[in-house]
Order: C-alpha cells, then sequence, then structure tokens
C-alpha cells in the first residue's frame, strides 16, 4: 500500500502512476516546466507552493 500523498491526492499538477507490478507513485507534473523541481516528491506533501486543487490525472483507483 503506498503512503498517503498529502496534498497531491488533490492537485491538478499530479499525475497517479501504477506500475505493471501493481506498485504506485505520484508524479509531479511541475517537473516538466522547471527541472529543479522533484519529478518524484517525497511523500506525504504537506505544503506546496505549485499546489493547484482539483482531480490528478493517471490511474484509476484507489488514491
Amino acid at each position: 500500500m503506498s503512503p498517503d500523498p498529502g496534498l497531491c491526492k488533490r492537485c491538478l499538477e499530479a499525475r497517479r502512476i501504477v506500475s505493471a507490478k501493481g506498485s504506485s507513485f505520484w508524479r509531479c507534473a511541475v517537473s516538466e516546466r522547471a527541472p529543479s523541481w522533484p519529478k518524484y516528491p517525497p511523500l506525504p506533501v504537506l505544503r506546496c507552493p505549485h499546489y493547484r486543487p482539483g482531480e490528478p490525472q493517471g490511474s484509476p483507483g484507489p488514491r
């Protein structure tokens, strides 16, 4: 089971990725525009200047 992603769970910049083995990861799309921003931030994310409320994109399933 994945740890609680914090803010990523409800952020438009987040992408939930599920591997072929069933592991899930939270990828931040901000890293595409700002290379210094972490692609996979440490979870849970409790504060984030790039947080945008909304449903993340990615694989369906439990979050």
